[in-house]
């Protein structure tokens, strides 16, 4: 029964994603179990959210959820959490916020009920004295901190914290302004695994932290974003850390006056705090006496598939010959695969549709495309600031120019076509080449960056899978059938599956078994 229910929703989902073009944002929302893509899917219908963003902040909210309760083996002794340092980009007025605050919803109803619980210890301890230990507040959540504060908290909250911050760029900046780098560091020693310590002035015993779980989620508006290229966190492996989103579509969804919305949307919050709530009710290895996380490893079938993906991206790296060319961001790719598909499986469970036994190969392939998308967002925000960077003259000769070219050339395309001299040439060409929509082949030669052609690129690398319901051949027949009866029955246009909610789409199901 649960396999037809699933079943059925997964036809659901589909044409509802055909109905919406869901296909048109690039974010692989196909890849998450059934019962998250019919919540995203009305929280995006009756709260106008954008996809990628709520998609988003809830891998990052189960991440969060999990902690450090489990981790996975990537590689022989290597193992990580699921953590994740995720930005959301886009224009003023976009929705980054809204999305991200109900992703978390249910881990900050969390939080409030455990600061209940430390008011009544506290009133209590100071009624007796206070005498005894004093009680100390477990919280998840931090968004204004010191260095050392955020320790201590994660040090009460051995399992996880995450700094959630609206407007991210403000946290970084006041990092190395006012705490000397201390938290960049702590953060890119966080992700990477290694132990933490902090020794407090209050205090002769160091706060100390064996095994981190820090995540961060924050959004940024596109006109900032600039600021974290250029503060020193591409030198320092900060930027390779951080998962990017910006939708390809700046463009807001119209509002639709239904009387409905407010209550489909508080029936969608309802799943999808059921689903967290079962994440968060995953504890450490119970039977060892000090907290031991879960370790999953990969199945013969997903290691394979795993390693042999990464092999591919391995023999292209060894073929470049200048250390310079080695994109370091791709390095963290192994990294962050893993972390998703740990998140993914984990998803799987609590939606019901999984097991948490180890980490099977669709978890895998549905972290590389996830992966994939994560990095053609972050092509889009380099050419988008690439382009927002660079003066006009230096990219109208950049245009004047072949994909590939010497000095030579460009010096006489800039005389002649230009009028400038040979000194303003070579300005242009270093302006290009900060600006990261040129970069130096080899001594007196250059190539363009061509970003659109590296994110097709990219898209091509993708293995071949159906990514909507048309594209199934199991599910053409019963699509069609769908969509031809929308058309026939229930207007002109598909268009007007936009409307129908998921209880007529079970219905339709089930008038058709």
């Amino acid at each position: 029964m649960c396999d037809m229910a699933t079943g059925r929703l997964e036809l659901c989902n589909r044409i509802r994603m055909e109905a919406e073009d869901i296909e048109r944002t690039g974010f692989p929302l196909e890849v998450l179990p059934q019962a998250v893509q019919s919540v995203i899917l009305d929280m995006a219908t009756y709260e106008n959210y954008k996809i990628e963003f709520i998609a988003t902040a809830m891998l990052s909210a189960v991440s969060v959820a999990l902690g450090g309760a489990y981790r996975i083996r990537i590689k022989g002794d290597w193992q990580s959490s699921g953590a994740l340092y995720i930005i959301l980009v886009g224009r003023p007025g976009l929705g980054k916020t809204p999305p991200l605050e109900a992703a978390y919803r249910p881990i900050r109803k969390r939080d409030y009920a455990l600061f209940k619980v430390y008011e009544a210890e506290m009133e209590a301890w100071k009624a007796a004295g206070e005498s005894g230990k004093k009680p100390v507040l477990k919280r998840t959540v931090v968004s204004d901190f010191t260095p050392e504060s955020l320790l201590l908290t994660h040090h009460n909250n051995p399992r996880s914290v995450v700094i959630l911050v609206d407007e991210i760029m403000g946290m970084f900046n006041s990092a190395n302004r006012y705490t000397n780098g201390q938290l960049i560091e702590q953060l890119l020693t966080a992700w990477s695994g290694g132990a933490l310590d902090v020794t407090r002035v209050n205090s002769p015993v160091p706060v100390h932290i064996e095994h981190p779980c820090i995540n961060i989620i924050g959004t940024t508006q596109t006109k900032r974003v600039h600021e974290l290229l250029k503060k020193g966190f591409e030198e320092n492996g900060l930027l390779d850390r951080i998962l990017f989103v910006m939708p390809k579509s700046p463009k807001l969804s119209s509002w639709k006056n239904r009387d409905e919305d407010g209550e489909r949307t508080s029936l969608a919050a309802v799943r999808w705090e059921n689903i967290l709530n079962k994440v968060l009710a995953l504890d450490y290895d119970t039977e060892a006496e000090e907290k031991i996380p879960h370790v999953l490893s990969m199945d013969g079938e997903a290691r394979e598939y795993f390693f042999s993906w990464w092999n591919r991206k391995v023999e292209r790296i060894n073929r470049i010959e200048d250390d310079g060319e080695v994109d370091s961001r791709e390095m963290k790719h192994p990294a962050h695969v893993a972390r998703l598909a740990l998140i993914i499986q984990v998803l799987r469970h609590a939606s019901g549709e999984s097991h948490l036994q180890f980490i099977d190969v669709s978890s895998v392939k549905a972290a590389i495309r996830l992966n994939d998308y994560f990095e053609e967002s972050y092509t889009r925000i380099r050419s988008f600031v690439a382009n927002d960077a660079c003066e006009d003259p230096p990219k109208v000769l950049l245009s004047m120019l072949p994909d590939t070219f010497d000095t030579k050339t460009a010096i006489t395309v800039g005389k002649e076509r230009q009028c400038v001299s040979e000194r303003t040439v070579m300005n242009y060409l270093k302006e290009l080449c900060r600006s990261r929509l040129l970069r130096k082949s080899k001594a007196g030669h250059y190539e363009k960056i061509m970003y659109d052609k590296i994110e097709k690129s990219n898209e091509s690398n993708d293995e071949s899978s159906p990514r909507t319901a048309t594209d199934d051949p199991l599910l053409q027949p019963a699509v069609f059938a769908v969509l031809q009866f929308l058309r026939t029955e229930r207007g002109n246009s598909c268009r007007t599956a936009r409307t129908a909610n998921c209880k007529w789409w079970y219905s339709f199901a089930e008038t058709r078994n």
